[in-house]
């Protein structure tokens, strides 16, 4: 009989408490997949719980309320364009359904016909007319690409169907796509090219922090009770005195209630009894940290809770924030602000230029006193570095008009830098100079003349 291989685990066991074997209850815990389509349920959270609403609006009004910077020469025709559409709030409204079922879409109507590819190059001034956020479930995917690697829309859909237009289908190339979270490939055939919900993956630790506030607030009913010691009522109730003794009490209670007046029989006695509330808060404190945790958004902004402990400010979790914020526009926004853009910048300016492009302006409101102290530390690091001749008036003058400081009249710059380049030709030239009646100088020395006669030999040297 063939001997059996020895298998080894990592790990600690115990073989008498069943610590690491599978009498251990924890062995058995395992994750199971949830439904990606319950929308109904994300619905309900979203319309009747504030803190689901939170969840889902916060970072999207956040990653869209300063908007963007745009860096092209006619960046001030494509903002009006996006004034005239609204595109920001369309944006923000996109970004939002994405956040709450995984996806959204944004139509762009173009006076194409939609079941055709959008061809950018058609799009003249002022073509692009409108444009009209779905959510993922308003946009039924027909077709997915399978089998063109190549193509922009890889194992997305070619058409899509809109459930509220009586069936209208329109191919992918008109909607500017805006993902939820990530999710692997094998789910993502689930939920056919769509990512997956922010809410979805807090709905049950939203519920745990819902049922525990319902819960104190029950508690809170029961607070305070009052006990009536009465002497046989054991036997009262045994004589079928029961609505006597019912109808009693009520009126203890009615008195009490409305004139503050407590009327006890000789052989009664009142006691009040309250609830031992201690450590309630602190567990409360705890499902508030931890929803923040799955939401990842600070206490101190889905609560509107100032920052508790010594001298803290809150000022440290609202830039972790910030950058998380920063993360999803780059990672969530940006992939369909791009497609978008190649229809708005033509509809804005009739042509799109090389060099757009643009950026997400700051989260945080500086402090007017904080920015005006780096400003002038920055002026005061510029003026050393001309002193030292490290930089020229010119780069300091294109770096103010590049952070937008100062703008400069057109030619400005250059002509500086070019009488910068004439003084240091000239520099250059006296420097050679100094050289040439040196070397001369020393020379007169060498074949014996004295220092004073050289320097009156020289005294015309130019």
């Amino acid at each position: 009989m063939a001997k059996k291989p020895n298998l080894h685990t990592d790990g600690l066991t115990n073989v008498v408490s069943g610590l690491g074997t599978l009498r251990a209850k924890r062995e058995h815990n395992k994750f199971t997949y949830d439904l990606f389509t319950d929308y109904p349920q994300m619905d309900a959270a979203y319309q009747s719980n504030w803190l689901a609403r939170q969840i889902v609006e916060i970072p999207a009004e956040d990653a869209c309320r300063e908007w963007r910077t745009i860096k092209t020469a006619d960046a001030e025709a494509i903002r009006v364009e996006e004034d005239r559409l609204m595109v920001p709030m369309q944006v923000q409204e996109a970004f939002t359904w994405a956040r709450l079922y995984g996806g959204a879409g944004i139509l762009m109507l173009t006076g194409q016909d939609l079941t055709k590819p959008l061809d950018v190059n058609r799009i003249r001034k002022g073509g692009l007319q409108r444009i009209i956020p779905f959510d993922r479930f308003d946009m039924q995917a027909m077709t997915l690409n399978t089998w063109n690697v190549l193509a922009a829309n890889y194992l997305l859909p070619e058409f899509y169907t809109l459930s509220n237009a009586n069936g209208q289908q329109i191919h992918w190339s008109h909607f500017a796509r805006f993902q939820g979270s990530r999710l692997p490939r094998r789910q993502m055939a689930m939920t056919q090219g769509w990512g997956d919900s922010e809410l979805r993956k807090c709905l049950s630790d939203i519920a745990d922090v819902v049922a525990s506030k319902n819960g104190i607030a029950e508690l809170m009913q029961e607070a305070n009770i009052d006990v009536i010691k009465r002497e046989g009522l054991n036997d009262d109730l045994a004589s079928d005195q029961d609505d006597a003794i019912t109808e009693r009490y009520a009126l203890f209670g009615q008195m009490k209630s409305l004139v503050h007046l407590a009327l006890l029989d000789g052989d009664e006695s009142l006691e009040r009894m309250t609830l031992n509330m201690g450590g309630v808060a602190d567990v409360l404190k705890v499902f508030m940290t931890w929803i923040s945790g799955a939401a990842d958004i600070p206490v101190t902004r889905l609560f509107g809770q100032s920052a508790q402990g010594l001298n803290a400010t809150g000022e440290g979790d609202l830039k972790n924030y910030y950058d998380s914020v920063r993360s999803k526009q780059l990672v969530h926004l940006d992939p369909g602000l791009r497609t978008l853009d190649e229809v708005l910048v033509r509809s804005a300016l009739g042509y799109f230029p090389d060099d757009y492009n643009y950026v997400w302006n700051p989260l945080a409101q500086s402090d007017p006193l904080q920015a005006a102290q780096a400003a002038q530390a920055i002026a005061q690091r510029d003026i050393t570095y001309l002193q030292n001749g490290v930089i020229t008036q010119a780069q300091i003058a294109r770096n103010l008009e590049a952070n937008e400081t100062y703008q400069f009249e057109d030619g400005w710059i250059d002509q500086l830098e070019n009488t910068g380049e004439d003084e240091d030709d000239n520099v250059e030239l006296n420097q050679q100079n100094n050289l040439d009646y040196l070397n001369e100088f020393n020379q007169h020395v060498k074949d014996g003349l004295t220092p004073a006669q050289a320097a009156e030999l020289m005294k015309d040297y130019k």
